[in-house]
């Protein structure tokens, strides 16, 4: 039996809530399944997913108000169908408020069957009393009223107040919860950035480059998804925020020289640093995960890039003594919480904890003292994260600078514009004022 896209969106939102998978996957395995890619029902499937994960702190907000007991016991799954139900209630208007509680209760008499007259029963209450709901006051409890209004974790913009301020708080949260742009970098190994734009642009989609990445591209994508081109398919192009660009560009190699990628993922700055490389000199790729490491030899494969070793390795038990001292930079873009992608990924939000931050900070020490043995002298150790918590940045570099007398921290090259640099030479960018993901990088050189 065909089941519905809002049925479809339930059971995406239920896998997401289960474990650690990300939605963007499990959307892309849902649209080639069901042949959606490019259709109307394909981006209201990807609308309405999004649309819950981001305002999912907001939504229980409302639901608990009329849930008559403890919502947080509500089954996670209940809880799903109802988030999707006001989520369109109040977010968007596709269809009449009827048909939305219709078709919650009819996912509910399929998916929970004695909970259907509950799914009922609330979303009717919010169409009678849900438009004058008072959230928490912005003066009197600023950090209440930002994390319920604007659906981010309480730990989380309570930090963010002690960084940014109330009012930039509010404006990061704000461009967090809106849809992200497209960005793609241009494989420069097979076209320049500006070919790649006149070929996309003939091809419907209305490109434009990026403000401070040089291989950057900003995508206003046509109803043509950009992985079933012939572009990607070629080649041409990884789609990657331009943040993740410019940490290839703190490095900024010589084709003499010798890189170390020591946390390399799937290789979206392993294979930049390639082509920065012009395909010449040595990279050496690790990953504690295999099949990391196996999509990272298929995307080598389909960018044309011959020069990068890979190898299976956990940093955390330490570094191999055939790698200690023998290259030029070596990259450490750490695990980290991720809160700078929340634009992209706003499942981390609901899924990371404070205990967590203090996991990865350990983990983040470690590996960077691990990786710095591979470093030659005269050499640089380039930490990296996509956080915004100076528990996981500088707070770790300067950890790590009083442990190792040996390096110093130095400036970025003129690759990296100056507004990205602050005073004491890190680097960061921030969705709210860069329009990127947000990243942090720092240079130590040995």
């Amino acid at each position: 039996m065909k089941i519905s896209v809002r049925h479809q969106a339930v059971d995406i939102l239920n896998k997401v809530s289960a474990g650690q998978d990300f939605a963007s996957p499990l959307i892309n395995d849902c649209l080639d399944k069901n042949s959606l890619s490019g259709t109307p029902d394909g981006r209201l499937l990807t609308h309405l997913v999004y649309g819950v994960l981001r305002f999912r702190g907001h939504l229980d907000w409302i639901l608990a108000k009329f849930y008559r007991g403890d919502f947080e016991k509500i089954d996670e799954g209940v809880k799903n169908i109802l988030r999707l139900g006001i989520y369109q209630l109040k977010f968007s208007d596709r269809l009449p408020d009827f048909a939305v509680v219709n078709e919650a209760v009819k996912i509910a008499k399929i998916l929970k069957p004695d909970k259907s007259a509950l799914v009922n029963a609330v979303l009717r209450n919010y169409l009678r009393r849900g438009q004058n709901l008072p959230f928490p006051s912005a003066k009197k409890n600023v950090a209440e009223y930002i994390a319920a209004f604007h659906s981010y974790p309480l730990w989380l913009v309570k930090r963010w107040i002690k960084i940014f301020g109330p009012e930039e708080t509010i404006s990061l949260c704000s461009t967090d919860n809106k849809l992200p742009p497209l960005m793609a970098r241009a494989n420069t190994l097979k076209i320049s950035r500006e070919d790649l734009i006149e070929k996309l642009t003939a091809a419907g989609f209305t490109p434009e480059a990026t403000k401070f990445s040089p291989d950057g591209l900003i995508l206003n994508t046509s109803a043509n998804p950009l992985q079933k081109t012939d572009f990607f398919e070629a080649g041409f192009l990884r789609i990657q925020d331009e943040g993740a660009q410019l940490i290839s560009y703190l490095i900024k190699p010589d084709s003499n020289e010798s890189i170390l990628d020591a946390c390399a993922g799937s290789g979206g700055k392993t294979t930049h640093l390639a082509a920065i490389l012009k395909n010449k000199g040595r990279i050496v790729a690790i990953d504690r995960n295999p099949e990391k490491i196996a999509e990272l030899k298929l995307e080598a494969a389909r960018l044309g890039i011959n020069i990068i070793e890979t190898q299976t390795g956990d940093l955390e038990a330490g570094l191999d003594d055939s790698l200690k001292e023998k290259f030029d930079y070596v990259l450490v873009d750490a695990p980290c919480s991720g809160t700078g992608t929340l634009r992209r990924n706003p499942e981390i939000k609901w899924r990371t904890t404070e205990k967590d931050l203090h996991n990865f900070t350990a983990i983040q020490k470690l590996i960077l003292q691990n990786a710095s043995a591979a470093v030659k002298k005269g050499g640089c150790l380039i930490y990296s994260t996509c956080s915004l918590l100076p528990e996981e940045n500088e707070n770790i570099v300067d950890d790590f600078l009083k442990h190792n007398p040996d390096f110093s921290l130095c400036r970025p090259a003129d690759s990296i514009n100056r507004q990205l640099i602050d005073s004491r030479g890190f680097f960061h960018t921030y969705p709210h004022r860069h329009n990127m993901d947000g990243f942090f990088g720092a240079i130590l050189k040995n």
